[in-house]
């Protein structure tokens, strides 16, 4: 995953999507020091009773009837959003999304995912370092650490990668076929090996074209069918954690 520093871009053009209203702390002479965003946190104290122990707690979820395109907005500090469109009162609230350093090992970062606010629900982390890293690869989901090995399995034939997510959650199981098939950088979800139209569950877009003066700021997003949101957490990790392997330099 790429992260922008916006301090940089101009402001966003005015059709572009609105960024919900944030809490964020007013910087006083006192809080100069205080990042509005806290950085993720990965130990285990960090899986107590603000996570969800309900897998995926997608049964409570209302399934929209269309496919919902999320989009990707960066935020100052190393962090963005994936927020829905306004008009689409089924989608998902907002998603905060923040990458900060191991302390330990500074070479690694780690991605946490919240909602409902930058100190909100926790949802799951994960930590990809150095390839000579000796610790492997990590991922929290749920209150559940594994190896990220574990969990995501990738493979390559005729010029195709493909991965495949599984994870196991108390009585069940959340299974996810990824493909970059479709060309373009774009990677493409399924539910099943059968990748046709009737088991696509989500589609990831990252941003096709650098930014130019006159045109509107492109977003990478996430389309998700209705389908998809029955296992939306999944679609939303697994996606950051392969975008993040294609664009490692040391992958």
């Amino acid at each position: 995953m790429i992260i922008i520093d916006e301090t940089a871009k101009p402001p966003l053009d005015s059709g572009e999507p609105q960024i919900p209203q944030l809490q964020t702390p007013a910087h006083t002479d006192t809080q100069r020091s205080r990042s509005p965003i806290p950085p993720p946190v990965h130990p285990s104290s960090q899986y107590g009773s603000r996570t969800s122990l309900v897998p995926p707690g997608y049964l409570t979820a209302v399934k929209p009837s269309d496919s919902v395109t999320y989009l990707f907005s960066p935020m100052p500090g190393n962090a963005m959003l994936l927020i829905p469109p306004k008009n689409v009162s089924s989608a998902r609230h907002p998603y905060y999304i923040g990458v900060g350093l191991n302390c330990f090992t500074p070479s690694s970062h780690i991605t946490t995912i919240r909602k409902y606010g930058w100190d909100g629900e926790f949802v799951g982390d994960f930590e990809i370092g150095t390839s000579n890293s000796k610790n492997p690869s990590s991922i929290c989901l749920r209150g559940n650490e594994h190896p990220i090995s574990e969990v995501l399995v990738s493979s390559t034939r005729l010029f195709k990668n493909f991965w495949t997510w599984k994870a196991i959650e108390h009585d069940r199981s959340v299974t996810l076929f990824w493909d970059d098939s479709s060309g373009g950088s774009i990677i493409t979800c399924f539910s099943s090996k059968d990748r046709t139209s009737g088991n696509l569950m989500a589609k990831f877009t990252p941003r096709g074209h650098p930014r130019r003066q006159g045109r509107p700021t492109e977003f990478p997003k996430l389309d998700v069918t209705p389908e998809g949101h029955d296992v939306f957490e999944d679609i939303l990790m697994s996606a950051l954690i392969i975008e993040r392997i294609r664009t490692n330099p040391a992958s």
